[in-house]
């Protein structure tokens, strides 16, 4: 069955392709939606038009270009040997850690016990008991150069009494090779004179290696 023929309209072109019918010619009319040729609308991009070589982030040191160019952690390897080195540096902190804090006890103890040492001896020797600090608290070195009767003569000719005080500037406390060393200086404060101090001791239990007592001035 043929269709129809529908005579031309005044002022209408005949050779004038009517529009296509549907939702495209409705909406875009004779135009095509995606724009003439050799165009591309958005988000769609001509071909060629990707990054250059080269252009992809350098990786970090340590790490290995992956596909893409993406930086990769590098060989399980190596994270052993790092986290071995990282314990190893650990260890050695902890140590030394450790070992300033045992100093600083064993100093510590060292410089409380050289002043009470060094209280219990100006006690002794005020009170008259020259002969009895002199046995407890004098190191062998000293004792062979200082006899106790020279050494109990020495403190009589200095004339002490109940009113003498000591005071100390300073107490200093060292180790050496697991010895400890002290060096006690101050002043004997008496009544009408004062005389000037210092003891030194040596050794793990602290003995007297050195004194002098004299009046300043």
């Amino acid at each position: 069955m043929s269709t129809p023929q529908v005579p031309p309209q005044p002022d209408q072109d005949p050779q004038a392709v009517p529009p296509a019918s549907g939702v495209g010619a409705s909406q875009y009319g004779s135009t095509p939606p995606y724009g003439p040729p050799g165009q591309y609308p958005a988000p769609y991009a001509p071909p060629g038009q990707y990054a250059p070589p080269g252009q992809f982030p350098a990786p970090a040191p340590g790490q290995y270009p992956g596909p893409y160019g993406m930086p990769v952690l590098p060989p399980a390897k190596n994270r052993k040997l790092l986290w071995i080195i990282l314990g190893a540096v650990g260890a050695a902190l902890v140590l030394i850690i450790v070992g300033v804090v045992v100093l600083v006890n064993v100093l510590g103890s060292a410089t409380n016990r050289a002043r009470t040492i060094s209280d219990d001896f100006t006690r002794l020797i005020v009170n008259g008991q020259s002969s009895q600090a002199y046995d407890q608290y004098m190191h062998p070195s000293l004792t062979q150069n200082l006899s106790k009767d020279e050494f109990v003569a020495g403190v009589e000719g200095l004339g002490l009494d109940s009113t003498c005080k000591p005071h100390y500037d300073s107490v200093n406390v060292s180790s050496v090779n697991g010895t400890n060393t002290a060096d006690v200086v101050g002043t004997l404060q008496c009544q009408g004179k004062i005389l000037d101090l210092a003891y030194s001791f040596e050794g793990n239990d602290l003995k007297m290696d050195a004194i002098r007592l004299r009046p300043q001035g």
